[in-house]
């Protein structure tokens, strides 16, 4: 594999790095980044052409659906939205007006691009015209954190060493090993049938059983179930419904109001992308395999992510020099032998994960008879 298909994976297994740290933040909307992945790209901007960058963007985005779960599901649109017009945007501007443009005022034109994009998107396939009500708030907080990204990825430049390498091309990065994974296509099959369940579903009830049950799918298919995510979906989609009345007024706040439909229509559809996040994660548990360059330059990256994450837990320091510490000895290789790392985990009761796939699908298709 040649050092530019490297370059590709480690930087990409950077990103990943950092938006995994960032996804363990509460925030108010599911979706909603503070762009710590950005850092990478800001950095790399002079050193990498067009191409290359281009699929750092696209491993970036599915590298970090597969580390959380959300590759299947209406989250990865929205990222893959974000990922790619901001992206785009600094690539574009670093191209025509050079050293005239910092790494600062890429950062806030990524971020400004990125939020409207995530916006847009999250619009038509979630939350409906009422999202753009949270634009004022992404767009204060993105310029916010996108400036202070950008005077640290200009101080990284300067204080840190693999950086500098990168960006002039001196880096010489070795090969980590790869766990091959076996794919599970009666898994994978199943998932997708209960994601076309979950779309033909009818009724407020209904999707309230087919939440709990998927929930339990994502138990038996060994992926770790968290609380907060999913609270904080539902609280955006209520506040949102605020905006939205339709029908008995059942509260009011000032000349707000919560009404018996808008309430009805908030939970059907936090209950819907619920029970499909949960069928993200069920699909990811088996393992679909990507063939070709592509999947082998994705393995790669998931190899240097899991090498770069122990690293990092390895180091002492500032975070700067933690960060340093943990690239250099990816890119060295160190910390890890010439074997494929085992990954033990609990075998997936299959008989179990099945039968709850046939209850979502029952559930379902009597939900298209009664309602």
């Amino acid at each position: 594999m040649s050092q530019t298909e490297r370059k590709i994976a480690f930087i990409s297994a950077t990103t990943l790095l950092l938006s995994s740290l960032e996804y363990l933040i509460p925030k108010p909307l599911p979706f909603l980044r503070l762009g710590l992945a950005n850092l990478p790209l800001l950095i790399i901007l002079d050193g990498m052409a067009y191409g290359p960058f281009l699929m750092v963007l696209l491993l970036k985005a599915i590298g970090q659906g597969m580390v959380s779960g959300t590759l299947f599901s209406y989250l990865f649109l929205i990222s893959l939205a974000g990922t790619l017009s901001s992206g785009i945007a600094m690539k574009g501007a670093k191209h025509l007006f050079g050293a005239r443009v910092s790494l600062v005022g890429c950062s806030l034109l990524g971020a400004f691009v990125s939020n409207l994009c995530q916006l847009q998107v999250a619009s038509w396939v979630a939350y409906g015209p009422s999202i753009w009500i949270a634009a004022p708030l992404m767009l204060a907080l993105g310029m916010a954190t996108s400036f202070a990204l950008g005077l640290l990825a200009e101080i990284y430049l300067q204080r840190g060493t693999t950086g500098k390498a990168l960006t002039q091309g001196t880096l010489s990065l070795a090969i980590p090993p790869t766990a091959e994974r076996t794919p599970h296509k009666h898994l994978l099959f199943a998932s997708l049938l209960a994601i076309v369940a979950i779309l033909l579903a009818r009724g407020l009830i209904t999707l309230a059983v087919i939440t709990a049950l998927m929930y339990l799918l994502q138990w038996v298919a060994g992926r770790k179930i968290r609380i907060i995510p999913p609270v904080m979906l539902i609280f955006s989609l209520l506040m949102l419904s605020l905006f939205e009345p339709n029908g008995k007024v059942l509260l009011s706040v000032g000349s707000l109001a919560f009404t018996e439909g808008s309430l009805t229509i908030a939970l059907t559809k936090a209950l819907r992308l619920l029970s499909l996040l949960a069928a993200s994660q069920s699909l990811s548990a088996s393992n679909p395999k990507i063939e070709g360059k592509a999947g082998t330059l994705l393995a790669l990256t998931l190899a240097y992510f899991s090498l770069l994450t122990r690293s990092f837990r390895a180091t002492k320091g500032s975070v700067i020099e933690r960060v340093d510490q943990a690239l250099q000895a990816t890119a060295e290789g160190n910390g890890t032998d010439k074997t494929p790392p085992t990954v033990h985990k609990k075998p997936i009761n299959i008989t179990l994960f099945l039968f709850i796939v046939a209850s979502v699908l029952a559930v379902a298709l009597i939900s298209r008879v009664v309602y």
